[in-house]
């Protein structure tokens, strides 16, 4: 808006000074024809004719000022008609000529380049008709000069009209393109902040689901099996540490998590160990041997699923058997966690904030995350990611 606003004020400035050069000429063009007219009735009649021409100017650039073609038009043929009865009545007919350059410019600053054309001819047309009523001699090249003069004139103040609407156009695009940046920048703070949400959720939510779920045990077992809910206490303990430990990277956004450090297989087998221990379920893992080591960002969205995949099923399958199988086949790899509980509804296939973020994970590289009731009873969660790289089916 504030460029808008320059701009507009550079135009009427420029404005300003056309129609002070303006006013500024006709005035000395009244001064040399009142001097060398004798009092009389054709003197009166010029000097009205210049009196109205000077009226009629500022009319003129207010109409060009408004961008109303059809008013301007009217003025612009009124000062046409004044200037060509200046011509006749005047000493001289260069004089009234002189005021076509007037014509001429402020014409060629609002319409369009054949009409500026057809207006110079007229004004020739004219400058040609009032020489020979009057008998000049020198008509053919009075004629000719004023011609050239009419058309440098008209090209300039058509070329300066071409200018400000490229600048105007540039001014916009400008406008637009700051407000583009605006948001995108609004957009990435968005995407960031979703990315911390996910990553809190994903991974210190798991830490502290485990733990609770450690807690939980170790106060059941800890009059008949003090040892095994020593052991389970200590986990729960190491849980909050590493969940304090992602809570401090989702915030700093310094790192993509703790599993970076370590291979895609120690860190499932870590994750299928603090299960077992949290739960009475029968947990396996199978993992080929073979089995090509992700980038660290496939890496991570294969943690994060299998996490939210063991978090769920801690929170909500009451299942006695669990299995997690990787394989790499077709290019992708399949990560699918099968429990034996109470199974899902279909309408909780498709919602909650968890399976969103896996899904939104899996998308930024092509995958897909699937919650499906099991074959026989129970539940499925399935990732199928791309590996990115031309590896071999494990």
């Amino acid at each position: 808006m504030t460029e808008r606003c320059e701009h507009s004020k550079k135009r009427h400035q420029g404005y300003s000074l056309m129609s002070a050069s303006a006013y500024v000429t006709t005035a000395g063009i009244a001064v040399a024809e009142v001097l060398e007219m004798r009092p009389g009735t054709r003197m009166a009649v010029t000097i009205v004719e210049l009196a109205l021409f000077a009226a009629l100017l500022p009319l003129t650039f207010r109409a060009m000022d408004a961008r109303n073609r059809t008013v301007f038009v009217f003025m612009a043929a009124l000062l046409t008609v004044v200037d060509v009865g200046v011509m006749f009545t005047g000493p001289a007919v260069h004089y009234g000529a002189i005021l076509f350059f007037i014509v001429c410019t402020v014409v060629a600053m609002r319409m369009p380049l054949a009409v500026v054309l057809a207006w110079d001819g007229a004004a020739v047309a004219s400058l040609l008709a009032c020489l020979l009523f009057q008998g000049q001699k020198d008509w053919l090249s009075t004629t000719l000069t004023f011609a050239a003069g009419f058309a440098a004139f008209g090209a300039f103040a058509f070329a300066i009209r071409q200018a400000q609407r490229a600048r105007a156009e540039s001014e916009h695009l400008l406008e637009e393109l700051t407000s583009a940046q605006g948001r995108l920048r609004e957009l990435a703070v968005m995407e960031e902040r979703q990315r911390l949400a996910r990553e809190m959720h994903d991974a210190v939510g798991h830490h502290l689901t485990a733990s609770a779920v450690l807690l939980d045990g170790a106060a059941r077992l800890i009059a008949a099996e003090p040892e095994r809910a020593t052991r389970m206490v200590a986990t729960s303990r190491e849980q909050v540490r590493e969940g304090l430990a992602e809570l401090r990277a989702a915030v700093t956004a310094l790192h993509e998590g703790s599993a970076s450090a370590q291979g895609l297989g120690e860190v499932l087998r870590a994750l299928v160990d603090v299960y077992s221990q949290a739960t009475d379920a029968k947990v396996t893992l199978d993992l080929p041997p073979d089995l090509p080591e992700p980038d660290p960002q496939r890496k991570m969205v294969l943690v994060r699923t299998a996490q939210e995949a063991l978090t769920n099923v801690q929170k909500h399958a009451q299942a006695t058997r669990v299995a997690m199988e990787l394989r790499l086949r077709a290019g992708s790899y399949v990560l699918a966690c099968t429990d034996n509980g109470r199974g899902c509804s279909s309408a909780a296939t498709g919602s909650g904030f968890g399976l969103g973020n896996l899904r939104a994970r899996a998308a930024v590289f092509g995958g897909s995350v699937t919650l499906q009731p099991g074959e026989a009873g129970g539940t499925v969660l399935r990732l199928e990611l791309p590996s990115g790289a031309g590896a071999s089916d494990a």
